[in-house]
């Protein structure tokens, strides 16, 4: 495998291409400070990596992309503090970074998947995962090393909206993988199409659940979650800009618009809930703010939403609203056999937590507690079911029996603290005003992220694409709290 691996145009692409690209820029007169944001701005282009050559294709070229991204983004880092910051700004801007509560939360959390993975049943599992997942302690750091480099270096609104822009071009290219794939195009990253198309272009899209350049459905919408929530806000922030400004302001609607399309054919249920409490919080923060016109249009949304899904709830079991390629998305019970099967293998996360409380059987330990307390229901003869998982498909019981008790309060801080920041900018802003229309709607949008991705991470596991995402929101909120826009 390691000949065909080395052998893959992929892999000249980031072993040679990322560093002649830095050196290329520090050529042309710019600090290593403005190559650090560059590196990150790439490092968001991970999704979209395939390498068909090794044997997990959607995960291998991802995690390495990302990983080799953020080391040249450090290093950069470490050379603009040698060569070009003044006497003691790095340790000033340190020590600033690390009293914003948020970077604390994620600090701790981070320290936490650490040590969880020193006394691990399996270090070696935990700390350098597998080829498989890829998601040990050994990448948690480069996510963190993400999350720290994004707060200490992208500080101006520009910066931000740029690495909005690329995470939206790398979703939009996501996508279009994606669609090469069902139409059966062989592509410039890799060729898995899956079979051989149907007739019709709606019927070759919503053939099956859209996968995009993810290789997983439930991952394409837990990613477009925050692709739509990038796309909301820079909709909002470029309201006043007179630079393409009509052209921009409909774009970014466009844009929602197609990411609303392929959330709906990727089919995830969980995904789908957590959009609806994503909107629901976000129209109930509208009702309380103080726009009285923002009041009553959000009141007859959340009517209107209200309706239709007491309507599509009544109709779920009808067969023509089963065989549109969104039915399924209906189709939510606790009794259908998905839903069993996460009960069951939340059962063994349970059993496994109970025997390690503490910090857990470390990361990508999970097989063994789920062969320790198998669940015979799995197996039915003759019939196709799962019978193996490496991940408890919840986020929350995977953090549980993962990483403990210690861990998973450690990751529920840092939404806890995430909501306490907004409830003391709520705090600071009143009396000030605040019933302009796009700041009201900038406050919903952040309030209802979190929640969106709470909802759909009861019955989904973290991989890249949404720690990424995640965690570059994490960033985007602390530079948010701390400039005290809302």
């Amino acid at each position: 495998m390691s000949d065909t691996l080395f052998g893959h145009p992929l892999v000249l692409l980031v072993v040679v291409g990322l560093p002649v690209f830095g050196i290329a820029v520090r050529l042309f007169g710019k600090s290593f400070a403005q190559i650090a944001k560059w590196y990150l701005y790439i490092s968001v282009f991970a999704v979209i990596m395939v390498m068909d050559s090794i044997f997990f294709p959607f995960i291998g070229g991802k995690d390495w992309f990302f990983r080799f991204a953020v080391e040249l983004a450090l290093i950069s880092g470490i050379l603009w503090w040698a060569f070009e910051a003044k006497d003691g700004e790095v340790g000033k801007a340190l020590r600033e970074m690390f009293k914003r509560p948020l970077v604390i939360a994620v600090s701790v959390f981070g320290l936490m998947v650490l040590l969880s993975s020193l006394f691990a049943y399996d270090f070696h599992a935990a700390f350098w995962s597998n080829y498989e997942r890829g998601e040990g302690a050994f990448q948690m750091l480069h996510y963190f090393v993400f999350f720290a480099l994004a707060v200490f270096f992208l500080k101006t609104e520009k910066d931000w909206k740029r690495i909005f822009g690329c995470s939206l071009v790398a979703a939009c290219l996501m996508i279009g993988y994606g669609i090469l794939g069902n139409f059966g195009v062989p592509t410039i990253i890799g060729s898995y199409a899956s079979g051989t198309p149907p007739t019709g272009w709606l019927a070759k899209l919503t053939s099956g659940r859209f996968q995009g350049s993810l290789g997983n459905s439930a991952y394409v919408d837990a990613y477009l979650l925050f692709s739509m929530f990038f796309a909301a806000y820079l909709w909002i922030a470029n309201r006043a800009s007179s630079k393409f400004g009509a052209a921009r302001h409909w774009g970014y609607g466009i844009l929602m618009a197609v990411f609303v399309f392929f959330f709906v054919i990727g089919q995830t249920r969980g995904a789908f809930l957590g959009l609806g409490a994503g909107i629901l919080v976000f129209l109930v923060s509208l009702v309380f703010s103080k726009n009285r016109m923002m009041r009553k249009v959000s009141l007859a949304v959340l009517g209107v939403l209200i309706v239709l899904g007491a309507a599509g709830f009544a109709v779920r079991n009808q067969s023509w609203v089963q065989n549109i390629p969104a039915g399924r998305l209906l189709q939510i019970s606790t009794s259908d056999a998905t839903a069993q099967t996460r009960f069951w293998v939340w059962g063994a996360a349970w059993k496994g937590f109970l025997d390690r409380p503490v910090l857990g059987w470390g990361n990508e330990n999970f097989t063994t507690v789920f062969d320790q307390y198998f669940n015979p229901n799995f197996y039915t003869p003759g019939v196709q079911t799962e019978t193996w998982f490496d991940r408890a498909h919840s986020v929350f019981f995977d953090y549980l029996a993962e990483i403990g008790i210690l861990g998973l309060l450690s990751y529920l801080a840092i939404f806890f603290v995430f909501y306490m920041e907004f409830i003391k900018s709520e705090r600071r802003r009143s009396g000030k005003g605040g019933s302009e229309i796009a700041p009201v709607i900038e406050r919903g949008l952040i309030l209802a992220m979190p929640a969106a991705y709470l909802v759909q991470g009861v019955a989904i596991f973290d991989v890249l694409p949404m720690y990424l995402v995640l965690f570059l929101f994490l960033a985007f909120s602390t530079h948010y709290y701390s400039n005290q826009r809302i």
